[in-house]
């Protein structure tokens, strides 16, 4: 049900009167609640953060995440319209994104590996900015990057944001299995921009190999953190096999339990993964064992599964060209003894695909 309302704030040179239709609740958590509005005077939509203030570090600035927004505008970071306050409490409105979150597209599951990648990479140019603008993000998560109309990822969520070497009073760290080694033990969360690469990383492994690869089971949370500390935690040698070797290592890199051996930037992550761009793209199919692939270069598509075959396993590759039908690929088409050989040939079939596109 749609409801209008209306606000009454003061202005600094005069009394105005703003009104706002709220139309749905778009989410809540700890820090409040996200609100769908339309704003009547200037005719759009917005989205609008009402912060719990009673969750606010004492003593901090509550328009630091708005100011945040404002200093980090960039095609990659979602845009801020406003921040007021609602009865003592935070306000901030900014631009409504309607496709949601990749966290609410994907839901967990494993994205197709060249989506994956330019979405990395779109998040690597937002979080470029931020650096470049002395901010650190120290959130990011598949959650906190937002797709717009076109499905290019902005980076959102400023509430643990801060200057660079300012991380005293900002909101304490709560979200452990994006915590970096480094950050194991001590309060402060991530305090420099490779500790962002890191999250940028841990996001890039979570999208291309989907959360139940990602999801392990700990008795206590510090056994979470030992595991994190060690680099155990996420299992860096576990892929699906459409994840091409280069791919592994680029993020295996921005993942280094040591931040001086990770990528010492956002665009140094972003570079590599340029270069480690598929030529053709991955996805799983309809079954854990089958594959869908594509090549923008040139139109192909591609299919490939393994399947029990008398006794045996059989790996079959198909290509169609654009505008033809399907043809059996019978030089990469083979039958195993087991599952296991077959599936470890299907790797390195989809592999060699990726890098090299035939």
């Amino acid at each position: 049900m749609i409801s209008s309302w209306s606000l009454s704030r003061n202005s600094r040179s005069n009394g105005d009167h703003v009104s706002y239709t709220s139309i749905r609740r778009l989410g809540a958590g700890s820090f409040g609640e996200v609100w769908l509005e339309f704003d009547d005077a200037l005719g759009r939509q917005c989205a609008t953060k009402y912060l719990n203030a009673a969750g606010l570090t004492p003593g901090a600035d509550v328009h630091a995440e708005a100011q945040a927004m404002v200093i980090a505008q960039h095609p990659n970071v979602v845009a801020v319209y406003s921040a007021d306050e609602v009865r003592g409490a935070p306000v901030i409105r900014m631009e409504y994104l309607p496709n949601g979150s990749v966290e609410d597209k994907y839901h967990g599951a494993a994205v197709a590996v060249g989506d994956a990648v330019r979405l990395i990479e779109e998040a690597c140019r937002g979080v470029e900015h931020l650096h470049a603008c002395g901010l650190l993000h120290r959130d990011i998560k598949p959650a906190n990057l937002m797709l717009d109309e076109n499905g290019v990822a902005k980076v959102s969520d400023f509430g643990l944001s801060c200057q660079r070497g300012a991380t005293e009073g900002v909101p304490p760290w709560n979200y452990m299995v994006h915590l970096p080694p480094e950050a194991v033990g001590t309060a402060g969360g991530i305090t420099t921009p490779v500790g962002d690469v890191y999250g940028l990383g841990i996001t890039a492994f979570r999208l291309l190999n989907g959360d139940s690869m990602f999801k392990q089971s700990f008795v206590s949370t510090a056994e979470l953190l030992a595991a994190i500390a060690a680099g155990t935690y996420p299992v860096r040698n576990r892929w699906l096999p459409q994840i091409h070797p280069a791919l592994r290592k680029t993020i295996r890199k921005a993942l280094n339990v040591k931040p001086g051996e990770r990528y010492q930037s956002a665009a140094d992550f972003r570079h590599a993964l340029e270069k480690a761009r598929p030529l053709v793209s991955w996805a799983q199919g309809d079954h854990a064992h089958s594959w869908d692939g594509f090549s923008p270069r040139n139109g192909t598509s591609w299919r490939a599964e393994c399947l029990p075959s008398r006794g045996a396993d059989r790996f079959t590759l198909e290509r169609r060209l654009s505008g033809r039908n399907w043809r059996n690929v019978g030089s990469d088409s083979k039958v195993f003894a087991s599952s296991g050989e077959a599936l470890n040939y299907a790797e390195q079939v989809l592999g060699r695909l990726a890098a090299t596109g035939s």
